[in-house]
């Protein structure tokens, strides 16, 4: 029964698009073939592990001296905290494909959604984050708008307001429209 319940090798590199989905997967099917394994002798859980992913995997586990480490560790590079603000970005630039059916089109909003981390907020909060987003999204620059959306913090209507890019092209503008 275990070879049905058998995952495949983890080789996926973190920074990969599809690393956090292939990690999940593998997670799960992991903890599944885990279980089916025989409860005596115990399986050593962390030797198992190691034949289940790839040689640049392993070198992030090597130091791991129990399996809940090692899963730690993975869990770590893997499931990396969500730039929110670059997930809203997304969400609200996604356009329909040629030939995306309707509900592959709502299904990939859907998947976009679930890293934006909605809240309930007040009324002010959500004009703000409107706003904040149309104006990210109305820049010319898109220099500034990617420095912007590469931001880790929570970036509020007023922080935006006050980052230092900002201030340097609008100076830059002004001394440009000045020469004209």
């Amino acid at each position: 029964m275990d070879r049905h319940l058998r995952p495949a090798v983890l080789t996926t590199d973190p920074s990969s698009p599809d690393a956090l989905k292939t990690w999940r997967n593998l997670k799960r099917t992991f903890d599944f073939f885990l279980e089916s394994l025989p409860t005596t002798p115990a399986p050593n859980k962390l030797a198992t592990l190691v034949n289940f992913v790839g040689p640049s995997i392993y070198e992030l586990i090597a130091e791991s001296d129990s399996y809940k480490t090692a899963i730690k560790v993975l869990d770590g590079v893997y499931d990396k905290p969500k730039n929110e603000i670059f997930a809203w970005h997304l969400l609200s630039c996604c356009k329909k494909e040629p030939g995306q059916s309707l509900d592959q089109y709502l299904q990939k909003l859907k998947n976009l959604a679930k890293d934006c981390n909605f809240q309930a907020v007040s009324a002010e909060v959500h004009k703000n984050e409107a706003i904040r987003d149309a104006f990210i999204s109305g820049l010319i620059s898109p220099q500034i708008r990617q420095r912007l959306l590469e931001k880790k913090t929570n970036l509020t209507l007023k922080l935006l307001i006050k980052t230092p890019e900002l201030s340097i092209w609008q100076k830059s503008r002004a001394c440009h429209t000045a020469r004209m």
